[in-house]
Parts: C-alpha cells; structure tokens; sequence
C-alpha cells in the first residue's frame, strides 16, 4: 500500500544509510521498524521462564539445580573450609 509520510530528515537519512548498510529499501526499514514498535509489550506480570544455564563434559549428566539450591550449595562451599 502507498502512503505519504512527514518524516524527520535525520530519521530518513538514517534510514537510507541503514537500506544501503543491508541492501534493501527504505521502504523495507519502516515496515520493519513499525513492526517492532506495534509489537504487543511483554507482560511483567508474567515472568520470564529462567533457566539455570549448565555446563558439563561431553558425555556427562545435565544438572536441574534451582537458582535457590544453587545459592545454598555456594554457601554449603563458602563454609567447607570452617567446618571441623
């Protein structure tokens, strides 16, 4: 569909530096940027899921700690060295 838009100049030459940067059109810019900017917001009342990244040698077991037993167990190492 066209349309007429009144744009800010910076906003075009950017715009255009960036068409040439990826070989496309200025055109192809604003339909992506409006893409973005209509996207729904994330909600924040909804957590992200979280996910403990692991890393183990080839071949080895995957480890499913929780971030709560994670800080126990740095703690548990923290005190090791006082423990009689």
């Amino acid at each position: 569909m066209r349309t007429t838009l009144i744009l800010n100049d910076e906003l075009v030459l950017e715009a255009k530096r960036r068409a040439a940067e990826r070989r496309s059109n200025v055109s192809a810019i604003v339909n992506e940027a409006l893409m973005v900017a209509f996207r729904p917001a994330p909600n924040p009342e909804t957590p992200l899921p979280f996910q403990m990244p692991t890393f183990r040698p080839a071949g080895g077991q995957p480890v499913n700690t929780s971030p709560t037993e994670f800080a126990e167990l740095l703690v548990a190492e923290e005190m090791e060295p006082y423990e009689s």
